[in-house]
């Protein structure tokens, strides 16, 4: 049987036009394979050392250097990646304000683009009470009712608060934080405190006891942004790390350093004492990221920067 020429050019004409189809599908198929594929891939370059952790906790990320720009996204707060060495790092304080319970945690780019959501379950963390006998004299330092201390330490508030306002964009320090001297903890990181009885605040830091003058040094590089005499905490002393991490050394008899002074780890900045608000001789020593106090300890068990 003989096919017409124009029927021969129509059946030519479908048939590259399904080829064409099949081969755009194909196509598509192969980039859809490849972008999953490359996502699956970068998920699996983030790492998030500790995904259950507890109320006060300090968790460490660690991913490719294109994420140097991007962030992490946990209770409605954003927490950067920074640039560091090979790759990004991003810092995540589980503030011991937050309630326990399961929170999800998203790592953005630059772009706002997700590269990956994880589950994090913190977790309550076992803090103790702390109860202390205070005679009127010392709660004067805390809650004054005399006008002119009330002005003094509203002028003391914003002088901590203006050291912790402003950090060195790199990280000053290249290894692990250390304490700051040896002794017996008598009241720990994140204890419920209770002043004659009455619900106080929580401990922000650890107490350290100690006899007065002995040397305390500085936990790790940094510069001096406080270094002053102070009604509540007494003579103060704040260090910035980089990257917002502050340490604060409370209560001391002596101050070896002054604002703006470059301090090394190890170096003595003060002494011991019970100046402010103090029923004992000891250091009161916290670390902050953001603004957000965190168990110093976690600073101490940083191995990722060893």
């Amino acid at each position: 049987m003989k096919i017409s020429t124009d029927l021969t050019e129509k059946i030519s004409t479908v048939i590259r036009g399904k080829v064409s189809i099949v081969a755009r599908g194909l196509m598509i198929s192969v980039f859809l394979m490849l972008v999953i594929g490359s996502l699956s891939a970068t998920a699996t370059e983030v790492e998030i050392d500790n995904l259950e952790p507890e109320l006060g906790q300090l968790v460490v990320i660690t991913a490719p250097y294109d994420l140097s720009e991007g962030e992490v996204i946990v209770n409605e707060e954003n927490f950067p990646f920074r640039a560091d060495e090979e790759g990004a790092v991003a810092l995540l304080p589980i503030s011991y304000w937050w309630n326990p319970g399961n929170y999800t945690l998203t790592i953005v780019d630059s772009q706002g683009r997700t590269w990956t959501k994880e589950e994090l379950k913190v977790q309550q963390a076992d803090f103790a009470e702390s109860y202390l006998t205070v005679d009127e004299d010392q709660e004067e330092k805390v809650r004054p009712t005399d006008p002119e201390k009330q002005k003094r330490q509203q002028r003391e508030q914003e002088l901590v608060a203006e050291a912790r306002a402003e950090s060195a964009e790199e990280r000053l320090w290249s290894s692990a934080f250390i304490w700051p001297l040896e002794g017996r903890i008598t009241t720990d990181f994140g204890a419920t405190r209770y002043h004659n009885e009455e619900l106080a605040n929580r401990h922000n830091g650890i107490d350290i006891a100690a006899p007065v003058g002995t040397s305390v040094v500085a936990s790790n590089n940094g510069e001096v942004t406080l270094a002053n005499d102070l009604l509540a905490t007494g003579k103060t002393i704040i260090i910035d790390h980089g990257w917002n991490v502050f340490s604060s050394y409370l209560h001391l008899s002596e101050l070896k350093v002054e604002v703006g002074e470059k301090v090394e780890q190890g170096q003595v900045i003060g002494l011991v004492g019970e100046t402010g608000f103090a029923t004992g001789p000891h250091l009161h020593w916290s670390l902050s990221y953001n603004r957000i106090f965190l168990d110093p300890r976690d600073f101490v068990d940083l191995s990722e920067f060893n």
